[in-house]
């Protein structure tokens, strides 16, 4: 069976996202500290995971510029909505969007989810705490991770990744 899913690629892996949890993908240039952007007239709440994607999957950015993926809380758990909010200062808009900023190129895809894999038993546990669902491997030393960003989102949070604190410390010592 075909799945059309949103691919953001990095030096050797490609982040995969079923296309129907991302309402937009545009790039631009954002500050990583940004706690909002703004998107149709809309202030999202914004959140980086960039850096975090490249220091947790040892992988390098292709691109100079940020890429946004606009999603919708409903594709979030309400505790997970909650700790983005109070993170960022920002509501969630009417539309109930937010911004989630990577370092990655991203794409468009038609990918055969027979191609994919269910992780091994052994490892299953702790790659679905990080979001990954599926992978496979594609091209030489290329690696396809399915990921839902919900699960990838609340391991950040469970590991002290995403805090305002660690937001503040970078700001003072910029």
């Amino acid at each position: 069976m075909n799945k059309h899913v949103t691919s953001v690629s990095y030096s050797d892996v490609d982040f995969l996202i079923q296309s129907q949890y991302v309402v937009s993908g545009v790039y631009l240039h954002i500050q990583k500290d940004s706690k909002n952007f703004v998107f149709e007239r809309e202030t999202l709440p914004h959140l980086h995971l960039g850096d975090l994607l490249e220091q947790t999957f040892n992988c390098k950015a292709l691109e100079a510029f940020s890429v946004v993926l606009v999603m919708n809380k409903r594709d979030f758990a309400p505790d997970v909505c909650k700790k983005i909010a109070d993170l960022t200062d920002t509501a969630f808009p009417a539309s109930g969007n937010l911004a989630l900023s990577l370092n990655g190129a991203i794409s468009s895809k038609v990918i055969d989810t027979a191609a994919l894999r269910l992780l091994p038993k052994g490892i299953q546990d702790r790659m679905t705490s990080y979001g990954i669902c599926a992978l496979s491997f594609v091209e030489q030393g290329r690696t396809q991770l399915l990921i839902s960003p919900d699960l990838l989102v609340r391991k950040f949070f469970s590991l002290g990744l995403l805090t305002g604190r660690k937001l503040h410390e970078e700001n003072k010592h910029s």
